[in-house]
């Protein structure tokens, strides 16, 4: 058969231009599609949205502010059968190709044109990987295009061990899961290298279709799936036919998480406001940072669940109206008509917070009451009081009279304080004042030092809401953000120093550089023996006082009845019409106060205070804490060291027995008495006994008085260049203290052994035994500077 060379030249001719022009067409369609890539630069430089880790104080995982929530991991950490299997069934020419398999692009098309559609994928591992970072998800030619041409870009940039990293990093595996590690945690809580061979074939099929194949919706489609790449994986000899035959017969095993994750929305919230202030937004849930708080997710979990369980018990004896069992669970307020409460734990030495419960349910709320709120704190505001009390000379035996009496504040304000049983109890000590939160007592602590004192001393505990020099405040009238009163009892066991909260320890980005560390600081607030001795007045709050509730508590169904045992002293609040109930309480290591109220102010009921609604929670959560932090036995038990629980007495500190009944050194063997503990220098003395002067130590004046002229037998007289407060008796039995006009000259008044006084110090002493009108205005001057050295030439005289 002789060949026509003219028609081979012709056909020829004919297949060069249709290849030139199709090459020419495909350089046409690379150079247009080409623009609407990302450049080389971004593609070298591509890094992926890595969400921000939180880690708890044990560096436990605990939550991921993301975008796409997504875990790095490296391909060496990976099993073989995870990365064989993943090429395997998504590309198992995968090393050999330059990013396009073209036999089966080619079998796609034909399929594609066969059918009239474009369902064909023929997508290798480097194609899905481009689509995954820079491609939308739909099947149009356009899109497939771009897909190849930055499939071959991938492949002239990175090896082949860094694409199957990136793919195993970038890929879908359920709705907002991306990356393999993500993917184990999700459905088996597990690192992705500890993955078994079904557990690994199921990840396997999930990233072409993870809506369709979500175990937990489709657990049988997702079962079907696995089978499907376990047999592909044998047929490739990636697992033997022994393995196939027993990852098949293993039944589909999904993690379930355990615990009340929802316990940690408070703090989490709290966190993600501050970090966003301090960095921004976007790399916050895109930058991959890490961030390790102070949060104790265990205790924190625990003492969520006290809190609702013995609000729920309260909310049910009390019955009201609306309880938080009946409020819908997809309702969102700002305040909720239920019963609220919230938790705060600080460490006193290192500031770390481990408890941030800011209400009983951050879905019906998002309002962070221990953070946000602002309320009265009531009687848990008197160890501030007492605090300020110390300083100024008092001791925990001082002696006022408990009786009813009256103020008058600004021409205007009248106030008559009342207990909370509305009886009266005579002459009390410092100790039993506190201990049982007689409020007149307070209220007369008050009138004495002055609430400016105590307003200053507010401040240096931390209390940065507006504090004003009323004389309520010695009852808690005033506003706090509970976070800041419960920061302030970390002065006590810390030996007077208020510690900083803190709720991130350091900050870390995504290649391990610190950013950002917090180390505890502490500012000093009163002396160590102050401090001491509000600790020890706060113990007796817990033996015999209106805390004595946390030595034991029958608990709300699963807790059970608790009994703390250890260290422990603490205050109770409540306020007026019981609009909020308090109790915050301490021991060496940790701090913890408890809120319980409503949002809107209401009234909580009669007799519902601070021992009866917030104080029963307080002893499973420090219990809890106590187990903890203790080291275990070999069976898993706590071995509780109660000694490292107890406050450390610093010198300075005697113990003196005393009379009950008046504070001073016990005159016979018949008075009661008990051992009290005083700053050295400020406890009884025979001289003080005879002069009485501990036994009426309150000097009724105004607190911002001049001067004052002292009777050492205990009555006080005022120089009147101020309003005076003296004793008016309208009836025989019950004294009490108004206002009188100031007089330009005093009456005639013995004063026969009298002083007077100026901060303490003595600044006159008359050498008559009768003073009157203008020899007033010209006292003689002593030698004599202050008590204690008038004191010690008394008793030197005596001697």
């Amino acid at each position: 058969m002789e060949i026509n060379k003219k028609e081979v030249i012709r056909v020829l001719s004919v297949l060069i231009v249709i290849i030139v022009f199709f090459l020419g067409m495909g350089f046409g369609l690379f150079r247009y599609y080409s623009r609407e890539l990302p450049p080389l630069s971004e593609l070298q430089s591509y890094e992926m949205k890595v969400g921000s880790e939180v880690y708890d104080r044990n560096d436990n995982l605990i939550h991921i502010f993301y975008v796409e929530k997504r875990q790095l991991t490296h391909l060496e950490e990976l099993p073989d059968y995870l990365t064989k299997g993943i090429i395997a069934v998504e590309d198992k020419n995968f090393y050999k190709h330059w990013g396009m398999d073209q036999l089966g692009l080619i079998r796609a098309i034909l399929i594609d044109i066969s059918k009239g559609d474009f369902s064909q994928g023929a997508s290798t591992i480097t194609q899905q990987l481009a689509r995954n970072m820079f491609l939308s998800l739909d099947k149009q030619i356009p899109r497939k295009i771009k897909e190849l041409i930055l499939a071959i870009r991938i492949e002239k940039n990175f090896s082949k061990d860094e694409i199957l990293e990136m793919y195993f990093n970038k890929s879908p595996f359920g709705p907002g899961l991306y990356g393999i590690e993500v993917g184990s945690k999700k459905y088996f809580g597990k690192d992705a290298k500890d993955l078994t061979i079904p557990e690994a074939a199921l990840l396997i099929g999930m990233p072409q279709l993870p809506s369709a194949y979500y175990p937990f919706r489709y657990p049988e489609r997702a079962l079907r799936r696995r089978n499907i790449v376990l047999r592909r994986m044998f047929e490739e000899k990636v697992i033997t036919e022994e393995e196939y035959a027993e990852a098949c017969e293993t039944e589909l095993e999904l993690f379930e998480p355990t615990g009340n994750f929802g316990a940690k929305d408070y703090f989490m919230e709290f966190i993600r406001r501050r970090l966003e202030r301090e960095f921004s937004t976007t790399q916050l849930f895109t930058g991959g940072l890490k961030i390790y708080t102070t949060l104790d997710m265990e205790l924190q979990e625990y003492a969520d669940s006290v809190l609702n369980m013995n609000l729920r018990k309260f909310e049910y004896k009390n019955d009201y109206e609306f309880k938080y069992d009946d409020f819908p669970a997809d309702t969102i307020n700002i305040v909720t008509p239920y019963v609220q409460g919230s938790v705060f734990s600080i460490e006193p030495e290192t500031g770390y917070v481990r408890v941030m419960i800011g209400g009983r349910n951050f879905n019906h709320s998002k309002l962070n009451r221990v953070m946000q709120s602002i309320r009265q704190p009531g009687s848990s505001f008197k160890p501030i009081l007492y605090s300020t009390a110390l300083v100024n000379g008092y001791t925990p035996a001082t002696i006022i009279e408990d009786e009813p009496f009256s103020f008058i504040q600004n021409d205007t304000l009248f106030w008559n304080p009342k207990n909370y049983s509305n009886r009266n109890f005579g002459y009390t000590r410092l100790r039993t004042g506190l201990k049982k939160s007689r409020n007149v007592y307070a209220a007369k602590t008050i009138f004495d030092i002055g609430p400016r004192k105590v307003m200053e001393y507010a401040e240096r505990f931390g209390i940065t809401t507006p504090v004003y020099p009323f004389y309520t405040l010695s009852v808690g009238s005033m506003e706090v953000r509970p976070f800041e009163l419960i920061t302030a009892y970390t002065t006590f066991p810390n030996g007077g120093e208020r510690v900083k909260p803190i709720y991130i320890r350091r900050i870390e980005d995504k290649y391990g550089k610190i950013l950002k560390s917090n180390e505890p600081e502490k500012i000093r607030v009163i002396n160590e023996q102050a401090a001491y001795i509000m600790a020890s007045l706060m113990k007796s709050v817990c033996e015999d006082g209106t805390g004595v509730g946390i030595r034991w508590q029958s608990g709300y169904e699963t807790l059970g009845s608790i009994s703390y045992k250890w260290n422990a002293a603490g205050k109770t609040g409540t306020t007026d019409d019981f609009r909020d109930a308090w109790f915050i309480g301490y021991n060496k290591k940790l701090v913890t106060g408890i809120w319980v109220g409503f949002d809107d102010n209401s009234s909580l009921g009669k007799g519902q205070s601070g021992a009866t609604a917030a104080l029963p929670s307080w002893p499973y959560i420090m219990k809890k804490a106590v187990y903890l932090d203790s080291p275990k036995n070999s069976k898993g038990n706590p071995i509780v060291n109660g000694d490292e629980l107890q406050f450390i007495k610093p010198d300075g500190i005697i113990t003196v027995e005393i009379s009950k009944e008046t504070g001073l050194l016990p005159k016979n063997d018949y008075e009661e008495t008990m051992q009290e503990i005083f700053i050295a220098g400020t406890e009884p003395t025979p001289l003080s006994d005879s002069l009485n002067y501990n036994f009426y130590p309150t000097l009724y004046r105004e607190h911002n008085m001049d001067s004052l002229v002292v009777d050492l037998g205990g009555v006080a007289y005022v120089w009147p260049d101020s309003i005076i407060l003296e004793p008016t008796y309208p009836d025989t039995t019950r004294p009490y203290y108004m206002e009188m006009a100031p007089r330009h000259e005093p009456d005639p008044i013995d004063l026969r052994g009298a002083l007077i006084l100026k901060n303490k110090k003595i600044v006159e002493r008359p050498d008559s035994l009768l003073w009157k009108g203008p020899d007033w205005l010209n006292p003689v001057q002593d030698s004599l500077d202050t008590l204690d050295e008038l004191i010690e030439s008394l008793l030197k005289a005596d001697r």
